[in-house]
């Protein structure tokens, strides 16, 4: 029998900030492409991929926050050392104002680029490029409406699935469109963490912050 061929594409800050609100640190520190395996049916789908997108906030470099920096860049290269196609976009500046009465101020505030339509380009590339069967997307962002509805409507045999980060509720737009809704336990991403350091034809690559240890 012929598996279903799925590839998985993770909002990296949707799941990010999921697992922020958790409250466990150590388990933003969880292998991907070993989630994945858990969210596929093995007797029926093979994993085809794991896409992660997210953005790194370069503009912390050598400022009190370094260590973001720091912690998301060893987070990636250790998904890139598992397999997983790590697609970055960027923040970029946003001017923001406030007035009242005879005052005004205006300040800048850095915003995450990006993502939501690298995913979308991602699936409909991939779609066109015949990479999967179903495409598992893990996210709650309602900006991927579109993504579904162009896929859905120029590949009908292809199945969009949204898949829910742990602990958050599926986005109800999204719900009624997919072919399938999924959602990721706590218990997942505790049985998927890396190790203490992840190695890559014999040399380290990456290793685990302290901040990351159980």
């Amino acid at each position: 029998m012929t598996k279903e061929r799925v590839k998985v594409y993770f909002d990296g800050f949707n799941m990010y900030h999921a697992l922020h609100h958790l409250r466990e640190n150590h388990l933003k520190w969880v292998n991907l492409h070993k989630l994945s395996k858990r969210l596929i049916r093995p007797r029926t789908q093979e994993l085809a991929g794991v896409v992660y997108c997210s953005a790194l906030a370069t503009h912390f470099t050598g400022t009190k926050d370094h260590s973001k920096l720091s912690r998301h860049t060893a987070y990636k290269d250790a998904l890139e050392a598992k397999g997983v196609d790590c697609r970055m976009g960027k923040f970029a500046k946003r001017d923001l104002f406030f007035t009242r009465h005879n005052y005004r101020a205006k300040w800048k505030r850095r915003e995450e680029k990006q993502t939501d339509v690298r995913i979308a380009i991602s699936v409909i590339e991939d779609a066109y490029e015949n990479e999967f069967d179903a495409a598992l997307v893990v996210s709650c962002d309602s900006d991927l409406v579109p993504c579904f509805e162009s896929v859905q409507k120029r590949f009908p045999e292809k199945r969009m699935v949204t898949v829910a980060p742990p602990g958050r509720k599926h986005n109800d737009e999204l719900i009624a469109l997919a072919d399938e809704h999924l959602s990721i336990k706590t218990k997942q991403v505790r049985q998927c963490l890396f190790g203490a350091r992840i190695v890559k034809n014999g040399s380290v690559v990456a290793a685990r912050l302290s901040e990351y240890r159980p």
